[in-house]
């Protein structure tokens, strides 16, 4: 019965979500200039719409030439006056609520979420519940391991709350959806970040029939198998009783809502703590489907994942999103770019080199070329006028005439010593590339550009606790940057940047340094560990978890 259910909610999402938006695709052109002129119009009497003439533009140049590109810092004092006081300032809609993540001052970005920006979230999010089942029907025959953001996170000075767009999308789903999951929405808002997973691996330790795991990154999967480890006979002698000591420092509703789910399960505790090694494949072997981030920084942590994953389990990229907008969504499987919903923002691009030349040559997405890439602009309901996000995106293919994106890396892993102009996607290959041929793994490391040695370090946690000669790789990891970056070279040959030094981390480093830029204002849930950064950005005194 669920499953039938379950079958026509699918066909109903992919008659109102998915024909819609495929159409679009063979004219993106004209659907970029709906949505533009939609946003406009609907926003033209805010205090920012007046300002800038909303009211008279009508098409994508004049848009160019009344506003210009925006950064959260320029539109904080809209957004705050219209939070504090009402007043209609940046949008014509109240915001919900307010998303958080981390900005540039120190001063944490609160991103306000419209009705209408909260109606595009889920259809997005329907969409893509179609495309997975799409891919992977086999995917949805079983429970899922979802986990997500709180829904409330707390509350500004203004009382208005703070919280996730994926805790809010989760109350919206249908209860038949609902019933898939086996950790409750309200293990998110436990704020001890090693209790919420040991109580999220211990729900799904109790059920041995997932079929789809998801979340945003793939490091929170590492991290429960790191504590599955470390906590087998704890977990073991929970499954015996059905109960955990721990719940005793959570409050009482959140309490008994966990409690409620535990029970005496025998069975599955000689299951984890049997002989066999405890990874996703022995544990859950009929997970089909894994959705969660695979570019950038993120594909580290997906190499050393895919190994413990059962071998008919796919991976499904989650799409390029933020707490600003959702800016592509996968089509299949295992490949990585995906479709921008044209028809809920508006977007921009310049391409990198252009950007990095000063040139801002602003193209819509008809413009753009295989294989290229670009600095992303958006312009969303929620009031972010041609925002531009820092990231920089590929086009891998196009779907009819619309191009498909990937996301590469944020614009600010990007360091310049001595003119070298080193970006993570070097670094990332570069690792992996010597990793790869000397036989070693890591899912956690970290080159440091230092301004006064004019030279990097390399910071490794490897996997195994294996330390490889440090002289060698260093000199192998040297060699292959010079090969993926003739600046770089040229700069180490000249003399003018130092040679490149490594150092072996202790167990652990990764999960100190997550839980620092997390309590540092970074989202958990969109945590994405910067691959390069210079010393003087570090989060974390990185030199001090070197092993002696």
């Amino acid at each position: 019965m669920l499953d039938m259910v379950l079958h026509a909610g699918m066909l109903a999402n992919r008659i109102r979500y998915w024909r819609p938006l495929e159409r679009l695709a063979r004219r993106p052109a004209e659907a970029q200039q709906h949505v533009l002129l939609r946003l406009l119009a609907a926003n033209r009497g805010t205090r920012f719409g007046v300002e800038h003439g909303f009211a008279d533009i009508a098409n994508h140049r004049q848009y160019l030439d009344r506003v210009p590109v925006q950064e959260y810092e320029a539109l904080r004092p809209y957004i705050d006056e219209q939070r504090r006081t009402g007043a209609r300032s940046l949008t014509a809609e109240s915001p919900i609520f307010y998303a958080q993540t981390s900005g540039t001052t120190g001063t944490p970005k609160h991103v306000p979420i419209t009705p209408s920006a909260l109606d595009q979230h889920r259809g997005e999010q329907a969409l893509f519940s179609y495309l997975q089942y799409r891919a992977c029907p086999g995917a949805f025959a079983g429970k899922a391991l979802g986990i997500m953001g709180a829904a409330v996170e707390g509350h500004l000075d203004s009382g208005h709350v703070v919280g996730s767009v994926s805790g809010h999308l989760y109350q919206s789903l249908p209860r038949v959806v609902r019933s898939r999951f086996v950790v409750p929405p309200e293990v998110s808002s436990i704020k001890d970040y090693d209790l919420r997973y040991l109580v999220i691996l211990r729900l799904a330790l109790a059920e041995p029939d997932i079929t789809y795991m998801g979340s945003p990154n793939p490091s929170t999967f590492l991290r429960l198998l790191d504590i599955l480890t470390a906590d087998r006979e704890l977990l073991v002698r929970s499954l015996e009783t059905g109960t955990l000591d721990r719940l005793e420092e959570l409050d009482r509703p959140l309490r008994d809502a966990i409690a409620a789910r535990l029970a005496p399960n025998p069975a599955r505790a000689a299951v984890v703590g049997g002989p066999a090694e405890p990874t996703f494949a022995t544990l859950w072997p009929r997970i089909r489907l894994v959705t969660t981030w695979t570019g950038g920084s993120c594909g580290i942590a997906l190499d050393t994942l895919r190994p413990k994953l059962p071998a008919a389990a796919a991976v499904m990229e989650l799409g390029y999103q933020s707490t600003e907008c959702r800016g592509t969504i996968a089509l299949a499987a295992e490949t990585p770019g995906g479709i921008p919903p044209l028809h809920h923002h508006f977007f921009e691009f310049v391409e990198q080199t252009a950007w990095d030349a000063g040139r801002r040559e602003f193209l819509t997405l008809e413009g753009l070329q295989s294989d290229t890439r670009y600095y992303i602009v958006v312009s969303t309901a929620a009031g972010l006028y041609r925002y531009f996000m820092n990231d920089l995106v590929e086009v891998t293919a196009f779907f009819h005439r619309t191009p498909l994106l990937r996301f590469v890396q944020k614009g600010k892993g990007v360091t310049n010593l001595t003119g070298e102009k080193l970006y993570e996607a070097q670094v990332i290959q570069a690792v992996r590339d010597t990793a790869s041929r000397c036989g070693w793994t890591s899912s956690f490391f970290l080159l440091v550009a230092d301004e006064q040695a004019s030279a990097y370090r390399l910071y490794i946690e490897p996997d195994g606790g294996t330390q490889p000669d440090a002289d060698e790789t260093a000199a192998a990891v040297d060699r292959r940057l010079g090969e993926l970056n003739i600046e770089y070279q040229a700069k180490r040959e000249s003399g003018r940047l130092g040679a490149l030094g490594v150092a072996w981390l202790r167990p652990g480093t990764a999960d100190a340094y997550k839980a620092m830029a997390v309590r540092k204002g970074q989202r958990e849930s969109q945590f994405k560990p910067a691959v390069l950064q210079y010393r003087k950005d570090l989060v974390l005194p990185i030199d001090e978890f070197v092993a002696r």
